[in-house]
């Protein structure tokens, strides 16, 4: 398979100098010592996380304020839904900047598995141009920001573009958050696809014991993942499902009050069902490339090093699994892949059919 050397490796990289620059990973990192936690970066992550804190009850009221100081005729439905959606972002980043500050070590040893498996494993060239297509999407969000400040900068307060400034920051922390859940995703993703490469070489019977400790290796990865990054992960999740729904009720509120299409609520529901659905993918490819990988390894004739070969000759095939089924359980709930994908869908559907159905019964008024 062709590889990119420096593009792939480079977007991984920026990715953590973003989760740098957000609070997302408040550690020092250098290419020859890895992570590593340090006591000034612990202490400005704490008061940035309490800086934060202190602050979101002024941006939520001057949100409002900011809503009303525009030309911009909102309803009040649109007023509710902007403030529990501010809020709602808000609550998130607070979540995701106190969560890693408090398992820093752990999102350190996170980290430097990843750049392990990195120096080992480049991102391939689709993986790369998914990267960076999921990365210009998100710019793409922020960019949709511009028309506003160009019309209203100029007759602002200063304390109300201070408040959208914080706005857009908690809003595209979950944002950024994703997209480096996506990126080690398609590294765990190829890690997983050489190792099956490799079983398949002529000579993958004699590095048996080789290849199995990788693969622990890169599981022991996913575990860490797994561990440290569940919450934000549950937190994105929810936070961008309901996101969604509230804002198709506000679109197809304003499409029968105004018969007109709101062109900004349906390219936010658009963008973020794609940075969702995309997650939900990586996952979804990750585990059926993990039991792809385990079928390969049975076929080699692997036999645990602690079974006699009375007890290899019985037919007790689950002896013979080297290793577990990889999973991404979120806090016990739910596991992410196609199933809850579509459990979500449905939910949606479910919801927009409600809504028409009273939407319809308000025309016949």
């Amino acid at each position: 398979m062709p590889r990119l050397p420096h593009f792939g490796a480079l977007c991984l990289l920026l990715l953590l100098r973003l989760w740098q620059a957000l609070g997302l990973a408040p550690l020092s990192f250098s290419w020859g010592r890895g992570a590593r936690c340090r006591r000034l970066v612990t202490a400005s992550a704490w008061l940035h996380w309490l800086g934060l804190l202190a602050l979101s009850p002024l941006l939520l009221r001057q949100s409002l304020a900011l809503y009303e100081a525009t030309n911009v005729k909102h309803s009040t439905l649109f007023k509710h839904i902007a403030l529990a959606t501010m809020a709602g972002d808000v609550t998130i980043s607070l979540a995701l900047l106190g969560a890693h500050v408090w398992q820093r070590r752990r999102l350190a040893r996170l980290l430097n598995g990843l750049a392990r498996l990195q120096r080992r494993h480049t991102l391939s060239w689709p993986a790369s141009l998914l990267m960076w297509a999921k990365l210009l999407l998100s710019l793409y969000e922020l960019l949709c920001n511009v028309p506003f400040l160009q019309q209203n900068a100029a007759r602002l307060p200063w304390l109300q573009l201070l408040a959208y400034g914080i706005q857009l920051y908690v809003q595209h922390m979950s944002s950024v958050f994703g997209n480096g859940v996506f990126g080690a995703l398609l590294l765990l993703l190829g890690c997983m696809q050489q190792l099956e490469w490799q079983w398949q070489q002529p000579d993958a019977a004699c590095q048996q014991r080789r290849l199995l400790r990788r693969e622990r290796r890169l599981l022991r990865v996913c575990d860490d993942f797994v561990g440290v990054l569940q919450l934000g992960i549950f937190l994105l999740v929810i936070g961008n499902f309901i996101n969604i729904l509230a804002n198709m009720y506000a679109y197809m509120s304003y499409f029968v009050e105004r018969h007109g299409i709101p062109l900004t609520i349906s390219n936010y529901c658009a963008i973020v069902a794609i940075q969702l659905y995309a997650l939900i993918l990586a996952t979804q490819m990750c585990q059926e490339q993990h039991r792809k990988l385990r079928s390969r390894s049975l076929e080699q004739c692997y036999v645990p090093e602690q079974l006699t070969e009375e007890q290899a000759a019985l037919p007790t095939p689950l002896l013979m699994w080297p290793l577990d089924n990889l999973k991404f359980s979120i806090l016990g709930l739910f596991n992410l892949d196609n199933a809850f994908w579509l459990f979500l869908v449905c939910y949606a559907v479910n919801f927009i059919v409600i809504i028409l159905q009273f939407t319809v019964e308000n025309i016949k008024r």
